[in-house]
């Protein structure tokens, strides 16, 4: 993984020399103004400095020129910068009181073997991976430590500083790995992930000593495996066609209207909704109660042959439209003849419009339902990805586990029922923080 910093005089010149040397694989991790320092600022201007990643692997092949979009980087919460990863060790302090003891003189580096990494063939059993933890932990720490599993840093505290003897700073760091690989399954995040995240840990143990470094390196790597999250953006010389499709009771109705209301309120745009939930008269009860409240039209459709006609009027006697929402029947994946209509829905416009697809997720769903509801859609379209109902779980895991099966962007979380708050872009050193087990 590559991590540098890019600076200009405007931030387009900045991003320009990301695109250069980074090319289109690149993942922007902060954007930061830098104002002069002194009384001789008075008389400079602003410089930008963008801090961006690539993984070592794709910087060789990436072709495609890398673009963001100011506003892209703006609002949507990239307010950390990638070198404050280090704050993160406050979670871990327990692992750091036990460092501090060490004696000053350096431990020489000593070959590790990662107990986190596992065959690709084997499948163990759901709860396996926690007890082979366990089990390590156990014969590594004294015999007076706790054996429970390890859920917060008062057990960790427990089984590290109770050790008579002073062991060497590798092994404490390996003690920190095995923490951490605790700490992502407690917040369900996947074991194959993790291992992916830890893969290359034993390398970084034999040539640093420090927690810092091992604490900043996993977090920029989940970081980067996040992706930059995508933003609806209006369309250019005609309105941009959003679908928005997903299972029953994952609150797509609410979410369509909570981005109409901040494209109408908040930006100034011209919104036009159009449903094909017939199947629930509530849902369009709903919509159209949201579209008076904006003073935004709704139209109604009962096949995919009618859309194009219906975005032509809308667009044609509302000039000048941004957008266009488009709410679906919300279907179980098992239903085959729900799955094609959507199919042929999302297909109908052609070329004629330019248009996106979202599928909206409630984050409180089992994560094998959840690989069953994508694979359902992945069959027939591509599409960024909405979750719902954080407000509802404390375990986030499942965000990071379908960003990796599916490879699809991240867009939007919603955290109440609240319209038009309660949505924002994903910020995504948010969300690492909250799995390291920070705040």
């Amino acid at each position: 993984m590559t991590i540098n910093k890019y600076t200009g005089k405007t931030e387009e010149e900045a991003m320009s020399k990301v695109r250069k040397e980074l090319g289109g694989a690149a993942v922007i991790m902060n954007v930061k103004v830098i104002k002069p320092k002194g009384l001789g600022g008075l008389f400079k201007s602003n410089t930008y400095e963008v801090t961006a990643a690539v993984e070592d692997d794709a910087l060789s092949t990436a072709e495609k020129a890398f673009s963001m979009p100011k506003e892209e980087t703006k609002g949507a919460g990239f307010d950390a910068v990638a070198d404050d990863a280090i704050l993160l060790k406050h979670a871990f302090s327990a692992v750091n009181e036990v460092l501090e003891k060490q004696s000053d003189e350096p431990a020489s580096p000593v070959a590790i073997e990662p107990t986190y990494s596992r065959p690709a063939n084997a499948r163990p059993a759901p709860r396996e991976p926690q007890r082979d933890l366990q089990s390590e932990l156990t014969s590594e720490a004294p015999k007076t430590s706790s054996t429970k599993p390890v859920n917060n840093m008062d057990d960790v505290r427990v089984s590290s500083v109770s050790i008579s003897e002073k062991p060497s700073i590798d092994n404490d760091n390996h003690v920190f790995v095995k923490m951490l690989y605790n700490v992502l399954l407690e917040n369900e995040v996947q074991e194959k992930y993790i291992n992916q995240v830890l893969e290359d840990m034993d390398k970084i143990l034999q040539t640093s000593h420090s927690l810092d470094n091992l604490l900043s390196n996993v977090y920029q790597k989940m970081v980067l495996k996040l992706g930059t999250p995508t933003k609806i953006l209006p369309g250019e010389r005609r309105p941009k066609v959003i679908f928005f499709i997903g299972p029953t009771g994952v609150g797509k109705t609410t979410t369509i209207a909570k981005i109409a209301s901040k494209f109408k309120v908040e930006e100034g745009k011209k919104v036009g909704l159009i449903t094909a939930d017939t199947y629930r008269m509530a849902a369009a009860n709903q919509l159209q109660t949201y579209a008076n409240i904006l003073g935004v039209p709704l139209n109604v459709i009962y096949s995919a042959d009618e859309l194009l006609d219906t975005v032509k009027k809308q667009s044609r006697e509302y000039e000048d439209l941004d957008v266009i929402l488009v709410d679906t029947i919300g279907f179980s994946h098992k239903n085959e003849e729900q799955k094609q209509d959507t199919k042929k829905l999302v297909s109908a416009l052609g070329d004629f419009y330019d248009n996106e697809v979202y599928l909206v997720l409630s984050a409180t769903t089992k994560y094998k339902d959840l690989i069953d509801i994508a694979d359902s859609y992945l069959e027939f379209t591509d599409f960024n990805l909405i979750f719902t109902k954080l407000d509802e779980t404390k375990n986030l895991g499942n965000i990071f586990n379908l960003k990796q099966y599916t490879k699809a962007p991240l867009s939007y979380i919603t955290v109440g029922q609240n319209v038009p708050d309660d949505i924002e872009i994903v910020n995504a050193q948010k969300l690492v923080k909250q799995l390291l087990g920070g705040n």
